[in-house]
């Protein structure tokens, strides 16, 4: 029976200042491991779109997805899936949550989104079936998120320039019935390809990704 990796958290270095590898070799990379799909979760933060200076928040947000947009016309060549994702950093409490199923349009909507309280982010992705995950709930100075305001919990997260105590997320992420998921954090060639989920189908859009994490149909990729 044929198993499928998908990558659920990754940046691009054309679209998040953190990140050393292009969008166009890191794709290569990661079909060199044997993934099918990728999640393009580049960064929106306050921080960031701040840097981007007195342009309008459309420009904005197309600078989040520049990476994205290069990844998918090196994906499509080499016939991967590469899907849309981002990684909302909420100033309010300084945590991060990684949102399945976007659109650009719904950024484009919400300016500023990440002034939004949990609470309101939660309930507008809900509205629109998005899953919101916490991402690396342990790391120092990340708060907790309520369970109330979240699909699912981050319990490995494999970036090696950060301690993401990912046994204590496990264990945590364990003790709920909220969706658990894996990610490589991927921000240079050592955290290529350490997180993910496996799946017995192909992931090829992002209806069917939300539709797997929902039903639970999937292993944890944990390296």
């Amino acid at each position: 029976m044929n198993k499928y990796l998908t990558e659920l958290h990754l940046h691009t270095k054309e679209s998040s200042s953190c990140l050393q590898i292009p969008a166009k070799e890191m794709i290569q990379e990661y079909k060199k491991q044997g993934y099918s799909t990728i999640v393009i979760t580049d960064h929106c933060s306050k921080s960031k779109m701040d840097r981007l200076g007195d342009i309008s928040w459309k420009e904005k947000i197309d600078y989040v997805y520049k990476g994205f947009n290069i990844a998918k016309k090196y994906g499509n060549e080499l016939d991967m899936n590469i899907l849309l994702g981002v990684e909302i950093t909420l100033e309010i409490t300084d945590s991060d949550y990684l949102v399945y199923g976007i659109d650009k349009e719904f950024l484009y909507e919400n300016k500023n989104i990440y002034e939004y309280t949990l609470e309101k982010l939660y309930k507008l992705c809900n509205k629109k079936g998005y899953l919101l995950v916490q991402a690396h709930p342990f790391r120092d100075d990340i708060q907790l998120a309520p369970l109330e305001y979240i699909d699912g919990i981050e319990v490995f997260n494999g970036c090696q320039d950060e301690v993401s105590r990912n046994d204590k997320a496990l264990e945590y992420g364990e003790s709920t019935n909220k969706i658990l998921t894996s990610g490589s954090d991927f921000h240079r060639l050592d955290d290529l390809a350490r997180g993910g989920i496996i799946t017995e189908v192909e992931i090829k859009d992002i209806k069917q990704l939300v539709e797997i994490l929902k039903t639970k149909n999937y292993k944890l990729n944990r390296r």
